[in-house]
């Protein structure tokens, strides 16, 4: 059986069209979800110390950190202490809020072996992640 020339003319042009409007809908949906580059706020955090202090059977210290963005000091944000593992990965030990003036103290306990720790801001919307430097208490021997 032959179809007329113009009923194949007007199936293929049915098929064109829609072929069209599916490759621009699918083109349009792309388009959509293309999200444009976000500039977060530098930011840095600096770690520190205090003394060691010996007790029976382990050393205790208290571990700070102090995140800023430029002069200005971030307060009521989530810092991260990791600790380094014996395989060499870094393993969060705790997590608190950085208090009024960008500042965050963990007390940690160290027992026979040094114990290296550092800061992790994770970032938010609006400000950068930052790392610390590597800081190593090692324990008091009395």
């Amino acid at each position: 059986m032959r179809l007329p020339t113009s009923l194949a003319a007007r199936v293929g042009a049915v098929a064109v069209t829609a072929a069209i409007a599916v490759t621009g809908a699918t083109a349009a949906a792309n388009a959509s979800t293309v999200k444009p580059d976000i500039v977060r706020i530098p930011t840095t955090l600096t770690i520190s110390n205090s003394t060691p202090v010996a007790h029976p059977h382990q050393t205790t210290a208290i571990v700070a950190g102090h995140l800023t963005a430029g002069t200005y000091n971030l307060r009521h944000l989530h810092v991260l202490l990791e600790r380094l593992g014996l395989k060499g990965r870094w393993h969060v030990v705790q997590e608190k809020l950085t208090r009024v003036h960008g500042h965050v103290f963990y007390l940690v306990h160290v027992h026979q072996t040094p114990a290296t720790f550092r800061l992790v801001f994770p970032g938010t919307r609006n400000f950068a992640k930052s790392i610390s430097d590597v800081d190593t208490i090692s324990p008091v021997t009395s």
